[in-house]
């Protein structure tokens, strides 16, 4: 399947980009990339941060057809990527025919594990029905901070104790798992201390951020059920003086790599939410983000509208390898590791 693969298709496969429109033809540059092999997948929102109009999702059948469309047009398997957690963070949802899921913190408040995989089994069947093979969820963050406006105040986490998050999230990776879906747990190392929100600028967790904030990956790796991870856009001094966590060597080699055992696939955040995009340019993100083992780079299209970003990305990476600015053995790897989880989760 993978055989004499481009320099440019191998970071292609790095890449998930959102784009606008109902059909592919709405933005035929998407159809380009994905038969060149330029992208690895794509990620659908239901409305567009900018304008406030629909964007991919309206109603079921139309769905299918756009992510049949995609598949067709695809030389490799697609990452089809959504974020899908329950309550207010649902991008199917019953203004576009679907059920509405209850949020983390709802469903962790029955106590009750059968219920939750009564929940997400449903969630799963409902993904896998429509073609979605990569869901962002579950959040794995604590409930530390009671004033969070990113996910404590909209309930998307399931407790502050390590190991009812922990519990509820095994739930809702195995009915994913089941159904070939690869769910991502976020925000690596930790969103629930957090004061600020890292779609509007720079967050600082040096003070708030604790250890404990590491267990439920920990206790979810020992458990064998931890196949992806995003890393969120969180700096703290403490551990990496210069950088945020998604682009941090020290948080992703040193810390989720090593010091957890992590082997699988390694998301980031979207890189054009303005605790990124204020600061770094692309051509640091690029350097920073390949040479640490992240996997794919999440540029969603919402904050910003960039469809030449696969292009510029390609181009940006053959100066800095020409430069030796980057290691042409990380991309290698993240494309190796790419292949087989394509292969063995979400083959179809």
């Amino acid at each position: 399947m993978m055989e004499k693969i481009s320099f440019e298709e191998k970071v292609g496969q790095k890449i998930i980009i959102g784009f606008r429109g109902t059909t592919l033809k709405e933005e035929p540059i998407i159809i380009d990339y994905l038969k060149e092999g330029f992208i690895g997948g794509v990620i659908l929102f239901e409305k567009d941060a900018q304008n406030g109009k629909q964007r991919n999702l309206v109603e079921p059948k139309q769905i299918q057809n756009l992510i049949n469309e995609i598949k067709v047009n695809s030389k490799h398997i697609p990452f089809i990527s959504i974020d899908q957690e329950g309550g207010k963070v649902s991008r199917l949802n019953s203004n576009n025919g679907f059920e509405d899921f209850p949020s983390s913190k709802k469903v962790a408040m029955f106590e009750n594990i059968e219920f939750a995989e009564e929940i997400y089994d449903r969630m799963a069947n409902i993904l896998q029905n429509i073609g979605i093979n990569v869901n962002f969820a579950p959040v794995v963050d604590l409930c530390i901070n009671s004033e969070n406006e990113v996910v404590v105040k909209k309930e998307r986490c399931f407790s502050s104790e390590p190991e009812v998050v922990a519990k509820f999230a095994k739930s809702f990776i195995q009915c994913h798992l089941k159904r070939k879906i690869l769910p991502v747990a976020k925000h690596f190392p930790g969103h629930g201390s957090s004061t600020g929100d890292t779609h509007l600028d720079w967050v600082d967790i040096t003070n708030t951020w604790k250890q404990v904030e590491l267990k439920p990956y920990q206790i979810l790796l020992e458990n064998n059920f931890l196949l992806g991870v995003m890393v969120g856009h969180l700096f703290n001094k403490n551990i990496d003086p210069l950088f945020p966590a998604s682009l941090s060597h020290i948080w992703v080699d040193e810390v989720l790599r090593k010091q957890l055992g992590f082997n699988g696939l390694v998301f980031t955040d979207d890189m054009q939410m303005k605790a990124i995009s204020n600061y770094f340019s692309l051509e640091e993100i690029v350097e920073l983000a390949f040479n640490c083992s992240i996997d794919v780079l999440v540029f969603a299209n919402q904050l910003y509208y960039e469809t030449d970003l696969p292009e510029r990305i390609i181009t940006i990476s053959k100066e800095l390898v020409s430069k030796g600015k980057i290691v042409s053995e990380k991309i290698e790897e993240s494309f190796q590791r790419i292949v087989k989880f394509k292969k063995e989760i979400m083959f179809n």
